[in-house]
Parts: C-alpha cells; sequence; structure tokens
C-alpha cells in the first residue's frame, strides 16, 4: 500500500474516529485534537501498511491508546470478575429516550467500557476488532460488553421511571 493509498484508508474512517473521539473526549476541540493526534501519528508511523492490513482497527486501536495515556487509565481499567449472561440494551428502551438521556446513561459508563460499547453496539464493528483495539481476551471482551450493556439500561430503566408520567385517574377528564 503506498502512502498515498494509506493516507486515502485513514480519511475514509474519520467519521467513525471523530464519533468514538466525540464520546471519549467530551468536548468537541478536545475530540477534534484527539483524531488528529491519532492521524498524525498513524500517517508518521505506520507509512507502509501490507495490503489486507486492517487500517480502521489499527486506528481504533491508536486512539484508544492515546486517550489512555493522555487520560491515565490503566490497560485494563475495570474488573473483569463480575461477568455474567446479560442481554443487550433493548432497542426499543433506545428508541423511548431522549438523545440527552441516552448520552447521560452514557456518560455514568467508565471510558473502557463505554468506548466497547459504542465500538460493538452503535458503530457495529465486530467483536474480535473490539477485542483487539482494548487487548482484551474473548472472556474479557463478553464480559466488558456485558458489564456495559447492564449498567447502561439499568441508568436508563431508572431515567426513564423517573420522567413518566402519571396516567389521569379513570373517569376524571384530563382536558
Amino acid at each position: 500500500m503506498t502512502q498515498t493509498e494509506f493516507t486515502a484508508a485513514v480519511a475514509s474512517h474519520l467519521d467513525a474516529l471523530h464519533n468514538l473521539a466525540s464520546w471519549l473526549a467530551r468536548d468537541a476541540a478536545d475530540a477534534r485534537a484527539l483524531v488528529q493526534t491519532t492521524c498524525r501519528q498513524a500517517l508518521r508511523t505506520i507509512p507502509q501498511q501490507p495490503l489486507g492490513t486492517n487500517v480502521r482497527l489499527g486506528l481504533f486501536t491508536l486512539l484508544w491508546g492515546i486517550y489512555r495515556q493522555h487520560h491515565g487509565l490503566s490497560p485494563d481499567s475495570f474488573d473483569h470478575s463480575t461477568g455474567g449472561r446479560v442481554m443487550p440494551v433493548r432497542r426499543t428502551l433506545f428508541h423511548t429516550l431522549s438523545s440527552a438521556d441516552l448520552d447521560a446513561g452514557l456518560r455514568q459508563l467508565p471510558e473502557t467500557l463505554r468506548a466497547a460499547l459504542i465500538l460493538a453496539d452503535m458503530e457495529g464493528y465486530p467483536f474480535e476488532e473490539v477485542a483487539e483495539v482494548f487487548g482484551w481476551s474473548t472472556p474479557q471482551t463478553h464480559t466488558a460488553l456485558a458489564q456495559a450493556r447492564q449498567l447502561l439500561e439499568g441508568f436508563l430503566h431508572a431515567r426513564l421511571a423517573a420522567t413518566a408520567v402519571s396516567p389521569a385517574p379513570e373517569g376524571k377528564d384530563s382536558l
């Protein structure tokens, strides 16, 4: 892959990189800086990628490493021992709440879990790529995503209950 082809491949993933950086950085300027640093470092450190190399995976791994380094996160910053079978957050729950409620729920998650959940469930990246980005084994990735989904679903249910409107008592006109 030539430098020009590699640069084009990097550019094709800018939107996805910016989406993840926005969720992690919580600030538009910080997200832009994170994406710029990731791209600059990728173009400087990976100048000759052999054909078939997954550029997207390399970029996400690089972005996560830069974010983790600047925020003092250890490579494994959550407890994998609390796993268990948890169903994914139901799509209807996502549609029931406003995007502000969903954003607030995601912000409650630890950075590592939030990033893994965003890549897997919102951006639709393959499970294997999510595991590789974070340097996790298959069981660790299952546990991380299960824990993230469980925490998010609990928060969203609580948020939904707090904002629910009680129906008018029977027999009374609600006008």
